[in-house]
């Protein structure tokens, strides 16, 4: 059986699409090649990562699973893909015209970005994003787990 290729894809693909492709990656499952992108990555000269998404990684022991760099979203990256997690609405949107829904399938999380929100309450929002982002990877790991697993 060849591997299922799961793409995460959020707007800069520095911080919630690494975030989940760190921790999917980091089970090491043979028959799952997982990647992220960002519709929006590298046009505002961004970071390699977030400082926020470094440090979750680093604290968790991720690092060594998380891609070394950005990578913007393509069609080619996206018609590449069996399984494509778009952490908001607009990420999906923006990616329609690439997706072939009668081969793959498609999950929208609903993770919003760090911001804008108060400096001192950036620490909890991304330990709350990082919680969610585990809980909806490990609920969709288990799913792929399952030989019943269909086309959402």
């Amino acid at each position: 059986m060849p591997a299922t290729t799961l793409h995460f894809v959020c707007t800069g693909n520095i911080y919630r699409s690494r975030l989940a492709e760190a921790y999917c990656a980091s089970k090491c499952l043979p028959e799952l090649h997982v990647l992220s992108s960002g519709i929006a990555a590298g046009q505002s000269g961004d970071v390699p990562i977030s400082p926020y998404a470094r440090d979750l990684l680093i604290r968790y022991g991720l690092e060594s699973y998380a891609a070394r760099q950005w990578q913007r979203t393509t069609a080619t990256l996206i018609g590449t893909s069996d399984l494509l997690v778009f952490m908001e609405p607009e990420h999906r949107s923006y990616c329609q015209d690439w997706i072939d829904p009668a081969r793959q399938t498609i999950e929208v999380w609903g993770i919003e970005d760090v911001g804008p929100i108060a400096a001192s309450q950036i620490l909890a929002k991304v330990e709350r994003t990082f919680a969610a982002i585990r809980q909806k990877a490990d609920e969709l790991l288990s799913s792929l787990a399952k030989p019943m697993y269909s086309k959402r």
